[in-house]
């Protein structure tokens, strides 16, 4: 019998849909409205989005999405590169060879090669003259885009996920501002900006000196309520002729903090190690074998930390209802008030520790109990 909580990668929305929020990201794409998606990672931004472009697509033949994973993002050449793979994937993927016709005279300066493969599928690198500058390569993206959604009677969507990363690179200040003057004229192209260093990703949009001040609207992706997902938890035992009580269900929402990815991830182990009942027991052994398995993770976050955000972390999980400017805090951590506001702000920038009701928690819940178990004294 499946696991009705298999993650692949992050799509909680298997089980537990975002109607509402759907709802809401179609309304901004179909007005034009450029929208900035931000929440922890592993929220399920990405499958979201990719399933609001996938809906409209379905409801309206002269709608196409573009999706652009910036993650790996190391140069403008790169950013380049990985923008005009996407657009010619995004236009080539449900048309026969015939499409590289579409694509020939798409772009002035951007040479795409293809390669076919058997199955119908291809590859394409792209190619251009390094002598061209990050503005020229970049115009002739956008008007190249503005002008195939012109000429095709299209209406297009361009998602950059993980777009914070470009503020990495030396010619940011510049991308944000090719960028953003774009945004102000196409009329037929909207955008999406998604991202989880929440940090970096909302002073682009928030900080009046730079390009994106007020362009877009601010959504941020909440946790899917208590409530629903109880449900969908329950469902997903129900369905499957294995009992998980309320209580049981709410345990396992509570472990994981409500956090999407664990919630189901755990939900997940739970169901493969009951028979009949989900126990106590059994959720206390998942959860266990939840931060064996996310650890690696952990390990490569922790050993980056230096010794000030390290002793900040274990402090904030060994105190959680301290504030970490308290008087009992800092004699508790060992570190003084400037090493503890430097760690802070460290943590912060990284997405590491954020705050809730006036007080600082780690994002991820489950790297909470790893520390707990493992770092810990």
């Amino acid at each position: 019998m499946k696991n009705p909580f298999t993650i692949g990668i992050a799509k909680e929305e298997r089980f537990c849909n975002r109607k509402k929020e759907i709802k809401e990201l179609k309304n901004f794409i179909k007005n034009r409205q450029s929208v900035v998606i931000y929440s922890p990672r592993r929220y399920g931004k990405t499958s979201l989005i990719k399933k609001v472009l996938n809906d409209l697509e379905k409801e309206n033949k002269n709608f196409g999405g573009i999706y652009v994973d910036l993650f790996s993002v190391s140069s403008y050449q790169d950013f380049v590169e990985i923008f005009s793979k996407s657009v010619i994937h995004s236009i080539g993927r449900e048309v026969n060879r015939s499409f590289i016709k579409k694509v020939k005279n798409l772009f002035r300066s951007i040479t795409p090669t293809f390669t076919f493969k058997p199955d119908g599928s291809f590859s394409v690198s792209i190619s251009f003259s390094p002598s061209l500058t990050i503005e020229n390569l970049l115009s002739d993206l956008f008007e190249g885009l503005e002008n195939y959604a012109e000429n095709n009677r299209l209406s297009l969507c361009i998602v950059f996920d993980e777009f914070q990363e470009i503020t990495t690179l030396e010619e940011s200040k510049k991308i944000e501002g090719i960028i953003r003057s774009y945004i102000q004229n196409q009329q037929n192209v909207s955008y999406v900006f998604v991202g989880s260093r929440r940090k970096l990703l909302l002073d682009m949009f928030i900080d009046q000196k730079r390009p994106f001040y007020k362009s877009s609207y601010l959504y941020r992706l909440e946790k899917i309520g208590k409530e629903e997902f109880v449900k969908c938890i329950k469902n997903g035992f129900d369905k499957t002729g294995k009992i998980c009580f309320e209580d049981i269900a709410q345990n396992i929402y509570d472990l994981a903090e409500g956090y999407p990815y664990y919630v189901q991830k755990l939900s997940a182990i739970v169901w493969d190690l009951t028979d009949k009942k989900v126990s106590e027991k059994i959720v206390n052994d998942a959860l266990k074998t939840l931060i064996k398995m996310e650890s690696i993770d952990f390990e490569n976050i922790w050993i980056n930390l230096n010794k000030g955000e390290k002793i900040v972390l274990k402090t904030i999980v060994k105190f959680p209802h301290l504030s970490v400017y308290s008087k009992d805090f800092i004699e508790s951590s060992g570190l003084s008030i400037g090493g503890i506001q430097k760690a802070v702000s460290s943590l912060i920038k990284k997405d590491i520790i954020e705050k809730e009701n006036k007080k600082l928690k780690l994002t991820d819940p489950v790297m909470a109990h790893w520390i707990k178990k493992s770092v810990q004294d």
